[in-house]
């Protein structure tokens, strides 16, 4: 017999780690009763009262410490949930949304090693701009140096739509680099184009504006062709 904070060994009953026992009990008041994570149980008849009280404890003593020791680590919802779980809807956003959506985000230096975001939610964030009609930076919200935080990475997202990055927030930028960017567009050669997501090098799509015109997407009437159209 060996009962530790690692295992638990009741021979010919038992031999497992603690880690694949889910719950005990005592049934009438003799029987131990043991309930593995697989949905099975084990029921030790006759142990001595002393036996019964250090499989307890050292169950007790199992689950402090792999509670200390296993605290779990931030999840991206975490992170996303200030966004996620906020009261405004990207899809409904009207006047004053982006600033609903920059006081529900703030700036949070405990976040800064944050994951990064999924890219389909960056790019959804940052039609925002568009839809809104921002075209001054200065209107955006800030991202903070090396902080990877949910509103530092939307507000790069925000000021990259624009043709701005971070480190260049000071710089007089031209009407011209204020245009939003929803695709960057690149001729391959005569009537092809590469239409690639700014915000998502492995979104990319080939154009073909010849006879007859088609896109890599499937479409023959999609955002990709009227985009290398209006270029």
């Amino acid at each position: 017999m060996k009962i530790t904070t690692k295992i638990l060994n009741i021979p010919p009953y038992i031999s497992t780690s603690w880690e694949n026992i889910s719950s005990l009990s005592l049934k009438d008041n003799q029987i131990l009763v043991i309930d593995l994570n697989t949905g099975s149980r084990v029921e030790i008849p006759d142990l001595p009262k002393s036996v019964i009280e250090a499989v307890f404890d050292m169950h007790a003593k199992y689950l402090d410490e792999s509670t200390d020791e296993t605290a779990p680590a931030p999840k991206q919802e975490d992170f996303l949930s200030p966004f996620t779980n906020s009261s405004f809807k990207i899809g409904n956003m009207g006047i004053g949304g982006l600033e609903s959506m920059s006081s529900a985000m703030q700036h949070n230096s405990d976040q800064r090693d944050a994951p990064d975001l999924p890219p389909e939610i960056l790019g959804k964030i940052a039609s925002i701009s568009k839809v809104l009609g921002m075209d001054d930076p200065s209107n955006l919200p800030k991202p903070e140096p090396h902080c990877n935080c949910v509103h530092c990475q939307i507000a790069k997202t925000l000021q990259k739509g624009l043709g701005v990055h971070a480190e260049n927030l000071d710089e007089d930028v031209s009407d011209e680099e204020l245009t939003f960017r929803t695709w960057d567009i690149e001729e391959v050669s005569s009537n092809l184009y590469t239409v690639t997501n700014p915000l998502d090098e492995k979104e990319k799509y080939n154009v073909y504006l010849g006879d007859p015109i088609g896109c890599t997407c499937g479409e023959n009437d999609c955002e990709h062709i009227k985009s290398v159209l209006n270029s």
